[in-house]
């Protein structure tokens, strides 16, 4: 079994084609905000980004858990966070509750190109998916 593919969104229209895209393809994926976004965007940002979005969502707070927990207390998926070991346990303990994820990585992503999007990602998700 593979890895799941990552897009990187910055915009409700970002994730518009994306869900496009992989529907057409009938395949999956997950999309992520761009790096550090949490922290300079916010939850709010996010959550109106992906707003009515199937797919999994995970929101990149760089190495600030003081972002990453409100987005777990408020439902997210899941978030990305390069926090110290005692952090990372603390915000895993609060994803058991909460039912989210929290990753100590970023996967590494596809970033949509600001011409041809969709004809590049559906290229993109055809050679993920081996």
């Amino acid at each position: 079994m593979h890895a799941h593919a990552h897009v990187t969104v910055a915009s409700a229209a970002d994730v518009a084609r994306v869900i496009a895209v992989m529907v057409s393809l009938r395949t999956e994926c997950r999309v992520v905000s761009p790096p550090g976004a949490g922290c300079f965007m916010g939850l709010g940002w996010w959550q109106a980004i992906v707003a009515g979005c199937p797919l999994p969502a995970l929101l990149d707070c760089g190495s600030a858990a003081g972002f990453a927990a409100p987005g777990l207390r408020a439902g997210l998926y899941g978030v990305i966070i390069q926090a110290p070991p005692a952090q990372q346990h603390a915000l895993r303990a609060l994803a058991r509750v909460t039912g989210g994820q929290v990753l100590g990585t970023r996967p590494a992503a596809f970033d949509l190109p600001p011409h041809g999007a969709e004809d590049a990602l559906a290229r993109h998700l055809r050679a993920h998916r081996g």
